[in-house]
């Protein structure tokens, strides 16, 4: 009877275990599929306290909580709280939490980005995999590996050994079906193809496409199928390559997924373009056009609204304050009525109190203008001038078609100048969307927009200087003033300076935050800004006495051009 009686206690426990574990999953699962939160990260924290969960559950809670941070863009915030969860798995000999930790951190800089330290970060892990024999982990990070040489594009040999790898281990693994397993043969055909072995690259890509289609992914069938499509072009088998790259836009148009049915129309366009009917080659890129124009007005219009929606909001708490006010004085002046003289300071209070009142009307309708004004000039200033160089480009596009010239260039002048017109347009919601931007945030935006911009000047070397010892705090305002003076210095440095190097170097001391770029080109004469129009310089001294900041223009012919902003 006893022994009966202790099995019916221990399928009790068992079970109840096995449901908290699967209500925990459910959770960490719910979690992840929402938006990412500050409350999310409380809420994980707490329950890190208030249980005792196994080893294995821990691990979970705590990935899910580097992936809130990650999703939230709080890389500092992220990188302390891995380094922290490492000493402990360190302390506690507990491999498994350290390798997962090491790759989290791996992934945490390459975001940031910072791809060498993510390599080493993800070899560490494998380092200790390997010791463990946690494939899954070692199946990951060899894929990362491979991926971040292969974007590189200095040791194909390397990453094609990386992705090797990672498919030997999903088959152990029993996730080559996966998602991730499909990945692995698709970046492993697109190295086969960088390095012009076409006939392995073919055949990955078939295989590619058939699982895909297997798993019945219509997102990964049309992200394979238009990378087919680039291989068959690039073999010269047009036919195939048009109809492949047409498959594969119908699926994206389908799923609606306006990402992938841009790149899409860009691959269909090149393939035409490269078997020589420029004319549905310009058709396609005038779609694919379109809908930058779409998603640039869909997004301007939805900024707005919600521009429009907190001015709203906020003229309805004023009023109702007053209106709160108002009545609580009105009831003052009540219950003050049977006293003469308590009631003429009443009436008196409330006149100064109305004035007052009308003054915060004024002041706010006059902030709410010239915020207006500002966002105005900013979408003139800049996304009005990179939509006039679009519209030129289309025209010179059409232009070459009616003298049936050939146009791959001005169809790569027109890509870039809607991928600058996206860009500029996603810094800008970026700033506006923040009413406070840290310094450090600030200049490492500045320093990724840096790097997109010197892909089109491959000769010029970037260098990065940063010594932030203080917490300084920018509005939207100062960020989005401060950001344009800097885009028009890095394009004046890039365009007219001449110079192999583009210094960007930042400082904070106090409460006083500074930003340098420099140049060693052709330099100017330093008179020459006072003398003539120089619209840019103009314009970027108006913006520095907006935000009160100080600017200091450094130049001299044959030594270079250095601005200094302080704020």
């Amino acid at each position: 009877m006893k022994y009966r009686i202790s099995i019916f206690f221990f399928f009790i426990f068992f079970k109840s275990a096995a449901f908290a574990q699967n209500k925990l999953a459910e959770k960490l699962a719910f979690i992840e599929k929402n938006q990412p939160s500050e409350e999310n990260i409380k809420e994980l924290k707490a329950l890190l306290i208030s249980s005792e969960l196994p080893a294995k559950e821990n691990t979970a809670v705590h990935t899910v909580i580097v992936h809130q941070y990650q999703q939230l863009r709080q890389w500092d915030s992220c990188l302390h709280y891995c380094q922290r969860q490492i000493a402990i798995a360190q302390k506690q000999n507990n491999k498994p939490a350290e390798a997962a930790f090491y790759k989290l951190l791996g992934n945490t800089c390459y975001h940031i980005p910072d791809k060498s330290k993510a390599v080493a970060y993800w070899r560490k892990c494998i380092s200790i995999s390997e010791t463990i024999n946690d494939n899954l982990q070692l199946e990951q990070c060899y894929h990362n590996i491979g991926s971040v040489i292969l974007e590189s594009g200095t040791d194909y040999e390397e990453a094609e050994k990386n992705f090797q790898k990672a498919i030997q281990l999903s088959k152990l693994n029993k996730t080559d079906t996966s998602e991730l397993g499909n990945l692995h043969y698709r970046l492993l055909a697109t190295l086969y193809t960088e390095t012009h072995r076409y006939e392995r690259a073919d055949s990955l890509y078939i295989h590619v496409v058939a699982r895909a289609r297997q798993l019945n992914d219509s997102l990964l069938i049309a992200e394979a199928l238009t990378f087919y499509s680039g291989l068959l072009a690039a073999e010269k088998k047009f036919d195939k390559a048009i109809e492949t790259a047409r498959e594969a836009l119908l699926i994206s148009k389908k799923i609606n997924k306006l990402d992938m049915e841009q790149t899409a129309l860009g691959y269909l366009s090149r393939c035409y373009a490269q078997a020589g009917n420029y004319k549905e080659a310009y058709k396609y890129l005038l779609e694919q056009n379109g809908l930058y124009q779409k998603r640039f007005n869909t997004d301007l219009n939805s900024k707005m609204s919600e521009a429009e929606a907190r001015f709203k909001t906020s003229e309805l708490q004023h009023e109702n304050d007053i209106a709160a006010i108002k009545a609580r004085k009105e009831k003052q002046i009540y219950i003050t009525a049977f006293a003469g003289l308590l009631l003429l300071a009443g009436f008196a209070f409330y006149y100064f109190y109305q004035k007052r009142s009308d003054r915060q009307k004024a002041q706010l309708h006059r902030q709410v203008q010239d915020e207006k004004e500002r966002l105005s000039r900013d979408l003139h200033d800049n996304l009005g001038s990179q939509m006039a160089l679009l519209s030129n480009n289309i025209e010179n596009l059409d232009s070459g078609y009616r003298r049936q010239l050939v146009i791959n260039d001005n169809i790569a002048r027109v890509k870039d100048s809607s991928r600058q017109l996206l860009q500029t347009l996603r810094e800008t919601i970026w700033i506006l969307n923040k009413e406070q931007v840290s310094a450090q945030d600030f200049f490492d935006k500045l320093v990724d927009y840096a790097h997109r911009f010197l892909q089109s000047y491959p000769e010029i070397a970037l260098q990065v200087k940063e010594e932030f010892t203080g917490h300084r705090q920018l509005n939207s305002n100062e960020a989005l003033q401060l950001f344009r003076i800097c885009q028009e210095s890095i394009t004046n440095s890039c365009k007219y300076a001449g110079s192999k190097t583009l210094e960007l170097a930042a400082k904070t001391a106090g409460r006083f935050f500074s930003i340098c770029i420099a140049d060693r080109g052709k330099g100017f004469d330093g008179l020459e800004t006072t003398n003539g129009e120089h619209f840019g310089l103009k314009n970027m001294k108006q913006r520095a006495k907006e935000i009160n900041a100080e600017l200091t223009i450094d130049a001299m012919k044959g030594e270079g051009v250095k601005i200094s902003i302080k704020l």
